[in-house]
């Protein structure tokens, strides 16, 4: 195994005298036994660095292996809980499958009891219920031809009632100072007919429905019509 810092590491430079010699200030020149003392110093600190280092990354390895091992039992624990659950799903859906197994049974035994027994009603029976059958039938088909011949009548009536009074007109709209409302007797007026109202003349320009909520009588509106004009059909 490489050491971290391995690349690191480099042999330290050979000795040159010339150098040391001007480095080195006159009359304090190192001993070669000083040399090798500093150099096998400087070489112990790199070797102590380095070892620092490879130990700081075992224990990181370390720390790594253990993180890999928790994430390990982890992930074996699930599994094992996934499984269990698994098991509890598949025991589940046995028991209704063997459940739905015993409520198909029981519902081809109730369809074989029925059969059996639709055959023994025989066909007298049927033949009676179908007779039965039919007087309900035609006992609600007159029932509501009946209704119907009622609502008819009815409606008849209330169609015979409107138009009766849709012929008949009650009231006249009349002009002047202020228009007015006058209660007439029920008659037959036409459009253009003239009508005589307190010595005055009157012409129907149209026929309507009353002006008053709720009222269903006929109104003719009136105009004034030409003086002197005698009064002809259709005066009142």
């Amino acid at each position: 195994m490489t050491s971290p810092g391995h690349d690191e590491l480099h042999e330290p430079e050979p000795w040159n005298p010339k150098r040391d010699r001007r480095d080195a200030a006159p009359g304090n020149e190192p001993t070669p036994e000083e040399r090798l003392e500093a150099l096998l110093a400087e070489r112990r600190r790199e070797i102590e660095e380095h070892a620092k280092r490879f130990e700081e990354a075992v224990a990181s390895v370390e720390r790594r292996e253990e993180l890999v091992s928790d994430a390990r039992t982890s992930v074996e624990r699930v599994l094992r809980l996934g499984a269990t659950d698994l098991e509890a799903r598949e025991a589940d859906l046995a028991e209704l499958a063997h459940e739905l197994d015993m409520r198909e049974r029981r519902l081809r035994d109730e369809e074989s009891r029925l059969a059996r027994r639709r055959g023994e009603l025989g066909a007298v029976e049927l033949k009676r219920a179908a007779v039965e059958q039919r007087e309900q039938a035609l006992a609600a088909r007159e029932t509501e031809i009946a209704e119907r011949e009622e609502a008819m009548a009815e409606r008849e009536a209330a169609v015979a009632g409107r138009q009766a009074r849709a012929e008949s007109t009650g009231l006249l709209f009349v002009p002047g100072p202020e228009y007015r409302l006058v209660e007439a007797e029920q008659t037959e007026l036409v459009r253009g007919a003239t009508v005589e109202l307190e010595g005055e003349s009157y012409v129907v320009a149209r026929l309507g429905p009353s002006p008053l909520p709720g009222d269903d009588r006929r109104c003719a509106y009136l105009v004034r019509g030409p003086r002197g004009e005698s009064s002809g059909d259709g005066s009142t």
